[in-house]
């Protein structure tokens, strides 16, 4: 009997004060509209607003602590308020006529929200909990209105929206930085559709919104990374879910959503009224409805901390021959994936990738023939930091695009030629518009020729045309019988190549700081540390240098851990440098070099690099929780 009263008083307990509530939602089930809360699996439903205005558009603290929503409680304006989690210490954010709507809570604390809402020209605003710092974020056109969704991501730094346009009649996404400086960036614009009520995830590593098909009447919600905006899934609700998707939540964990959308089985014509409530799998599985009444429930949202973390920008800079799309966004042989694949296969990595394009060579094109490793790093230098590029071209750069929310570093990715591009901006060019700033946090070198290309395959005859491959084969041909001799005994020296340029013969000895010809007695090396300057942990907030390349010498380009086929010893890709965290990475399939940027084990140990500030163990642990594509 005892048993039964304590279980009676604890399930009444749970009942009045919604413990064990997973979300909050908008219900007009006592004939006005309120914040209620639920369990995950629709039980215990209980108003917690319980007042006699309308509220609308709940959203959660960043430490799940405290409500904000909009009310008309003081007219004759819509305004924004707080509240505890349990409906408790209510106060009034802001003040004012008119209709503040959709509040949306950002993990640096800064609340957005439409004004005036439900107008042409509504703008998003933001302001601090305590009602100070109020701030216009962004600035619609005579003909355009921007109350159609919003929220933060990249730690609070960035804000998407969604964006009406009355000439094309439709709605499209935009991201802008949260302190209104900048022009928006246009995220989508799929014809015939609108993508509206935008919602980040808690770890802020994807974006849902609703996509409406005008021509069809379909609606479906898409899943996108906020690294790059790839679609990650698109999801079709089941009956009875029907259409008129009106609000959208991660669940707490982001493995799934809360939806609200109108239910087919609710009668009568009042789309509001038909609104009801599901729970549903990221992955499009396992959908359930929570609510069950034939009254409006909206605008769900989930009971759960913000954990976003800032997204890094990634320069990925290609090779000699093969462009940014034959490095990062396509695979190579059967077997291998890209980098562009496993960043949409792994979405909550917190990278932003940026695929740079240069001049391909081995053509016959005197102009690129003419370039210079050192014409590749200006262009690196300007896609990082602006200014002109070695066309003489105004870039913006990366650390100065408000599109990747005030980044004051990013990592560098060098495959092959690309490494060595990199390396050369890291030693040479790196902070020279940024008063000196080190503007790089890590740099992860692919196959890279570190002392330069060996052997006659690489280094061709003595008039090489293209200045970049001079620069690598360290001003000198090679030949068959050269190889064949024992590293630094070419005697007499090999002829330099009669096409040369000023610097040719001395690229890499002034990049790696020594002769290359040393690397056969590398602790006669005198200054090994040039190899990798203004690293870490020698400077506390220096790069991380992680340089791979193929077990075994097996790249027939660059060579691996010792020097091989070369008696100059160039085709080494080992760097000397006490910080440089060296890895040879095995199994590598055949064409070895072409599918080094390929190989899984190599992507792995690139990208957990770039995520977790240190370089992995081993390629088999930086693989562990990774999904492959």
């Amino acid at each position: 009997m005892k048993k039964s009263v304590l279980s009676l008083m604890l399930a009444t307990l749970f009942l009045i004060c919604g413990c064990g509530a997973s979300l909050i939602f908008v219900s007009d089930r006592d004939g006005r509209d309120q914040i209620y809360s639920m369990a995950g699996n629709g039980f215990s439903q209980h108003n917690l607003s319980n007042n006699s205005a309308n509220e609308h558009f709940p959203d959660l603290s960043p430490d799940a602590t405290k409500i904000v929503f909009s009310s008309f409680r003081n007219p004759p304006g819509e305004n924004i308020y707080i509240m505890d989690l349990d409906g408790q210490n209510i106060r009034q954010v802001t003040t004012g006529t008119g209709q503040r709507t959709r509040p949306r809570w950002a993990p640096n604390g800064l609340i957005a929200f439409t004004y005036p809402a439900h107008t042409q020209g509504a703008r998003i605003w933001t302001i601090r909990s305590d009602g100070s710092g109020l701030a216009a974020v962004t600035s619609p056109g005579p003909n355009e209105s921007d109350d159609n969704g919003h929220d933060f991501y990249d730690a609070g730094r960035m804000i998407v929206f969604s964006r009406y346009d009355g000439t094309t009649q439709k709605r499209d996404l935009y991201a802008t930085k949260s302190d209104g400086t900048g022009a928006p960036q246009q995220i989508t614009n799929t014809p015939d559709v609108s993508e509206v009520a935008p919602v980040v995830s808690h770890n802020g590593r994807l974006l849902a919104y609703r996509a409406f098909f005008h021509g069809t009447g379909r609606d479906a919600i898409r899943v996108v990374s906020t690294g790059n905006w790839a679609l990650v899934r698109d999801i079709t609700l089941q009956p009875p879910a029907d259409i008129n998707i009106s609000g959208i939540s991660f669940r707490g964990d982001d493995q799934g959503l809360y939806v609200s959308v109108q239910a087919s089985g609710v009668p009568g014509p009042d789309i509001g009224r038909k609104q009801e409530i599901f729970s549903i799998g990221i992955d499009g599985q396992n959908q359930q409805r929570l609510t069950h009444n034939e009254r409006g429930d909206t605008s769900p949202v989930a009971i759960a901390a913000t954990r976003q973390v800032e997204a890094l920008p990634v320069l990925f800079v290609h090779g000699h021959s093969g462009g940014k799309d034959a490095a990062w966004e396509n695979p190579g042989s059967a077997g291998t994936t890209s980098i562009k694949a496993a960043l949409e296969a792994n979405p909550s990595l917190s990278i932003r990738p940026v695929y740079l394009s240069l001049p391909l060579h081995g053509g016959s094109d005197p102009v690129i023939q003419s370039r210079s490793i050192a014409d590749d790093a200006t262009d690196i230098l300007a896609a990082i930091e602006g200014g002109n590029d070695s066309n003489n071209q105004l870039q913006t750069g990366i650390l100065n695009d408000p599109a990747y929310g005030g980044a004051t570093r990013v990592a560098l990715v060098g495959y092959s030629q690309g490494a060595i591009s990199s390396r050369y901006y890291l030693k040479n060019l790196m902070g020279s518009r940024k008063n000196g700033a080190v503007t790089v946090s890590e740099f992860v070198a692919l196959a890279a020729p570190t002392h330069g290309a060996g052997g006659s395959f690489s280094c061709g005859n003595e008039t090489e045309p293209d200045r970049s491959t001079r620069q690598l084969c360290g001003g000198m041909t090679a030949t068959l019988l050269s190889q064949a001799l024992p590293c630094g005994s070419c005697v007499p020296p090999l002829a330099p190549f009669t096409t040369n340029a000023a610097g040719d013969e001395a690229f890499l000895n002034d990049l790696n700081g020594h002769d290359y010809r040393l690397n056969c007695n590398e602790p006669a090396i005198p200054s090994p540390a040039l190899e990798a300057p203004k690293s870490r942990p020698d400077l506390p907030d220096g790069v991380l240098y992680v340089n791979l390349y193929a077990a075994g010498n097996a790249d027939l380009v660059v060579g691996g851990h010792t020097q091989s086929l070369d008696c100059l010893g160039r085709r080494l890709a080992r760097n000397h440098a006490p910080n440089v965290f060296n890895l040879e990475v095995t199994g590598v399939p055949t064409e070895t070099h072409g599918n080094f940027p390929h190989h899984w084990p190599t992507i792995c140990v690139t990208l957990r690099t770039i995520v977790n500030h240190q370089a992995p163990a081993s390629q088999a642990e930086a693989c562990q929780g990774l999904n492959q594509p």
